[in-house]
């Protein structure tokens, strides 16, 4: 009975009336009830449910004629690419989910910059990962990106974390406006940006989980290399504190 009970209850909540009801109690939400960092991520929740219903539409149809998956694109979206977000992309997708829409064996390079943070590592990271092996031609070239957990901490011994600040404003929109608040700060807003990223890597728990993945021969590499290799990406200038890793499928 009970898991009769889930099921129907996942159904419902799968279908637009049930996200559209779901929406609306959590606009409602915003009014004292939760605190604002709860009511951006029920809202992310939402965003991800909305992904979930329009991912039936084309579930385990291989996207003709596209071998370049661009997942947690953003508003970065590259020609030539299949460009991956959880909303307003090419391809809505709920990338934590455990499941991707596509076939077998359909991409021959896949690339996310600063997307794997966002993730738990053991019930969405490693999941994901799993099927990004699935549908990754032989040979295909995994490039991701994230915050260097080493860098970073170093940072902190050096000072204090004025290293990161200092990086952050030679970047567009880079001045996270904390004038007065003491450089330590800055580590914080790295591990948490707002309660968004879930875990930091350095190149070993990285590999790790990509050779867990079953991908192979993992590379630190840095962003001149990537963008030698796909030149049509937009610089991000992110190399001091950001690491960067190749990876194949076997």
């Amino acid at each position: 009975m009970k898991g009769l009970l889930t099921s129907a209850l996942g159904r419902a909540c799968h279908s637009r009336i049930g996200a559209t009801c779901a929406t609306a109690v959590v606009r409602v939400t915003q009014y004292r009830i939760f605190s604002p960092r709860t009511t951006r991520m029920m809202e992310f929740d939402l965003m991800r449910l909305r992904a979930r219903i329009h991912q039936e539409r084309y579930s385990d149809r291989q996207i003709a004629d596209v071998e370049r998956l661009h997942f947690g694109c953003g508003n970065r979206q590259v020609p030539g690419w299949l460009n991956v977000d959880v909303a307003g992309s090419q391809c809505d997708v709920d990338l934590a989910s455990g499941h991707l829409p596509w076939a077998d064996k359909q991409f021959a390079a896949i690339v996310a910059q600063h997307v794997i943070e966002h993730l738990e590592l053991e019930s969405e990271l490693l999941p994901l990962l799993a099927e990004l092996y699935r549908v990754a031609k032989q040979g295909c070239e995994v490039w991701l990106s994230c915050p260097d957990l080493e860098r970073v901490c170093d940072s902190y011994t050096a000072n204090k974390g004025r290293g990161l600040i200092e990086d952050r404003l030679t970047r567009p929109h880079g001045d996270l406006g904390m004038d007065g608040i003491p450089s330590q700060h800055m580590i914080n807003n790295v591990f948490q940006q707002s309660g968004e990223h879930r875990n930091l890597f350095d190149f070993e728990l990285l590999s790790w989980a990509l050779v867990r993945s079953g991908f192979t021969d993992n590379r630190r590499v840095d962003e001149s290399q990537f963008l030698a290799r796909f030149p049509e990406f937009p610089k991000r200038a992110d190399d001091r504190y950001t690491l960067y890793v190749r990876s194949l499928a076997a």
